[in-house]
């Protein structure tokens, strides 16, 4: 065999395997978004009127018992009547409290699905809230708006009516 045929041989082998060595592809780039929860959670609770009713009903509650407070630390007052009133908000407010917190927890629940939902429409990747050390972005990146259109929907879903 000639020295040439089999350099040419081997230039061919080599060639071969090196074309079974595939490119990796580049990861595309991610897509991030960002929103406002504050905004979203202030949208969300104005959509629900029990929620807003208990949330109204414990700040009013909140602010009876600090007028209670300053009541108690006045040497003229019927201090006996004070602390029945006070013990009276302290139990309404516990009660208001956890009521609260149901609501809370349903309103968030139900957030959470509507900025699931927007992500995988988007196709995002990440979405970050406005207030949690993001410095600045793009408008054009900003789901509040999709989120609450997403609640919309979502409570139209759910609806007795539509059920």
């Amino acid at each position: 065999m000639r020295p040439g045929t089999v350099i040419a041989a081997l230039l061919v082998a080599a060639s071969v395997s090196c074309s079974n060595f595939k490119k990796k592809e580049e990861p595309a780039p991610p897509v991030i978004r960002y929103m406002n929860l504050k905004a979203v959670y202030g949208f969300s609770l104005n959509r629900n009127r029990d929620a807003l009713d208990v949330k109204k009903k414990l700040d009013e509650k909140l602010a009876r018992m600090k007028e209670v407070r300053g009541g108690l630390n006045e040497p003229a007052t019927d201090h006996v009547a004070l602390l029945d009133e006070y013990r009276g908000l302290d139990a309404e407010l516990s009660a208001l409290r956890g009521r609260s917190r149901y609501y809370k927890t349903k309103l968030l629940g139900q957030i959470d699905r509507a900025v699931k939902n927007v992500a995988k429409n988007l196709k995002a990747d990440f979405i970050y809230n406005i207030g949690d050390e993001l410095i600045y972005a793009k408008k054009e990146y900003d789901v509040t708006e999709e989120i609450m259109r997403e609640i919309i929907r979502l409570e139209e879903r759910s609806a007795p009516e539509s059920r």
